[in-house]
């Protein structure tokens, strides 16, 4: 059996929606089938894994999508049959699934809210945060949960706690019986041949303690009865918390846990806005980055292209002020989301584009690239939720993008109406013609990255010193292979000096097209570099020159 660290370390994920990925039975939702037909697609890209954003079971109409039932898929979506084939045929052709789901709530139509409210049943009584009254804070200082947070279940009288939706109850992981319930159905997934779940609401878990509600701090900890017993059956299933806290003590050694890196990609945005490697470097300046520094070890952390957390964002607001998330923007439109692809953040520059991408999967990490993203594609700012980064993906220039062959007002989400993202200017179809289309552009940076174990998801990484603050550089090394890394967050040409005398007497070949750089000395080396550009180094060691062989003359 392959292990989880392993097989996780050397590749990208692909994280789907399957709403709005492709529709093949033509009702105008993506659908297990749909993801079937263009699994040839996704191997091309040269991802190890897809991620399948809400398959289960959950309330129709309600774009939040929340869940009815763990243990099954949505209709709308397909048939269990339909979702096991998938399996199947990405196991087939060496592609891993995970699955998204949400663990901090569920539906108040779900069975186990259903049961917990009933007063005559014990099972699952305590499973929810129940009260007969509304309490309120002793004193001003004492930190409760939002009084607003409370609704009133018509049928019982009491009040349930929510913490965004009324009719999204959150879970009391304080309580055994819902903890096996949800043990119950990682397994039943495992069992059918799922390799691993993104937790996504981990970071907001809660239970009942001795001053009521409150806010599980270690998520790890937390869930490890549930974890644990699934190891000895499944020891190479994988977790991805959504969180930004990395697992402490022991659980840092389970190689099937890791967590969301929240830093990554606000700091991409400061460091281009900017034009200044600082929000960049001081990504890495934790203690656990700093550990990687002095050895090698695995990453337990993920990466993202774009930020699924409105929480994050709005911290990053707090912090830099309005308007810092659009770098190129000082005054974005009220209207623009807080949930946005890189393309629009990134004004759809191409060059801002490339340089975020080289970032993306050559940060130390585990990417996690979200559908579109690999063709550039744009967001709808004017849907609501999360909807504006779940527009259809556009495969054509077809009617619909070639998403579905269902009427336009029949389709899940609209497409793109906005020129500059039109699916008539970008889509899969026109950028598989031209080798130097974003398309294109991707594949060969996953190609080069899955063919260097110094750039996967372990080893050692240190930040190169360098003369100019536009130039960001760093080192990343696994057993004797090394990988310098160096990008230009300027819109302007620049030049500077790398401080690479620990590598001295090495030679720089660069990844993309083999060209040899010259020999590191011990003193500063210097680079130039246009605008918004990268290059990838693998250093090696000099080779000697053959000694030329002196004829020998007859006598």
């Amino acid at each position: 059996m392959e292990n989880a660290e392993l097989w996780i370390s050397r590749g990208i994920l692909y994280e789907i929606y399957i709403r709005s990925f492709f529709d093949r039975s033509g009702d105008g939702v993506g659908d297990f089938r749909g993801i079937l037909e263009r699994m040839d697609y996704i191997v091309r890209l040269g991802v190890k894994g897809i991620l399948l954003n809400c398959p289960f079971q959950s309330f129709a109409g309600n774009s939040r999508h929340p869940l009815t039932d763990w243990m099954r898929p949505d209709g709308s979506l397909g048939t269990l049959s339909e979702l096991l084939l998938v399996v199947e045929a990405a196991h087939e052709k060496g592609l891993k699934v995970l699955a998204s789901l949400p663990i901090n709530a569920t539906s108040d139509r779900h069975v186990w809210f259903l049961e917990s409210r009933d007063r005559s049943s014990r099972y699952l009584r305590k499973s929810f945060f129940w009260s007969n009254r509304l309490k309120l804070p002793t004193s001003p200082d004492q930190e409760v949960p939002e009084i607003s947070n409370w609704a009133k279940d018509e049928e019982t009288g009491q009040y349930y706690w929510y913490q965004d939706h009324k009719d999204e109850p959150a879970i009391n992981y304080g309580d055994s019986e819902i903890c096996e319930e949800i043990r119950r159905a990682f397994e039943h997934w495992f069992t059918l041949g799922f390799d691993g779940f993104r937790l996504a609401g981990a970071g907001r878990l809660h239970r009942l303690g001795k001053e009521g509600i409150e806010l599980v701090t270690d998520p790890f900890r937390q869930l490890q009865g549930i974890l644990s017993p699934l190891r000895n059956s499944f020891p190479d299933r994988i977790f991805l918390f959504e969180t930004g806290s990395s697992p402490r003590g022991a659980f840092s050694k389970d190689s099937r846990l890791f967590y969301h890196f929240n830093g990554f990609f606000p700091s991409v945005i400061r460091a281009v806005k900017e034009e200044n490697k600082a929000p960049l470097e001081q990504a890495l300046c934790s203690d656990e980055f700093a550990a990687h520094a002095r050895r090698e070890l695995p990453v337990r952390w993920t990466l993202d292209l774009r930020e699924r957390s409105e929480e994050t964002f709005e911290k990053f607001l707090e912090d830099d002020g309005e308007g810092a998330i659009f770098p190129l923007d000082d005054n974005p439109p009220q209207d623009r989301p807080v949930l946005a692809r890189v393309a629009r953040i990134m004004d759809n520059g191409r060059r801002r584009l490339q340089l975020a991408a080289s970032l993306f999967f050559t940060f130390p990490g585990i990417p996690v690239l979200y559908y579109g993203d690999e063709i550039g594609m744009g967001d709808h700012p004017h849907l609501p939720g999360r909807n504006p980064v779940r527009t259809p993906m556009q495969w054509s220039s077809d009617r619909n993008a070639g998403f579905s062959k269902a009427d336009p007002e029949e389709l899940y989400n609209p497409v793109i109406d906005d020129p500059l993202y039109s699916y008539t200017m970008v889509n899969v179809e026109s950028q598989e013609r031209f080798v130097d289309s974003h398309l294109w552009n991707f594949r060969r940076m996953i190609d080069v990255r899955n063919r260097q174990p110094a750039l996967w998801g372990e080893g050692e990484f240190r930040v190169v010193g360098t003369t100019h603050p536009a130039i960001f550089a760093f080192v990343r090394r696994t057993g004797d292979e090394t990988c310098l890394i160096v990008h230009n967050l300027s819109k302007s040409s620049v030049f500077g000096e790398l401080d690479l005398s620990r590598y001295a007497s090495l030679v720089p070949r660069e990844l993309f097209g083999g060209a040899i750089f010259p020999k590191i000395p011990r003193h500063p080396y210097l680079v130039t570099m246009t605008p918004y550009s990268f290059i990838w180094f693998e250093l090696r060691p000099e080779r000697k020159k053959a000694r030329p062989k002196v004829a020998e003359v007859a006598p």
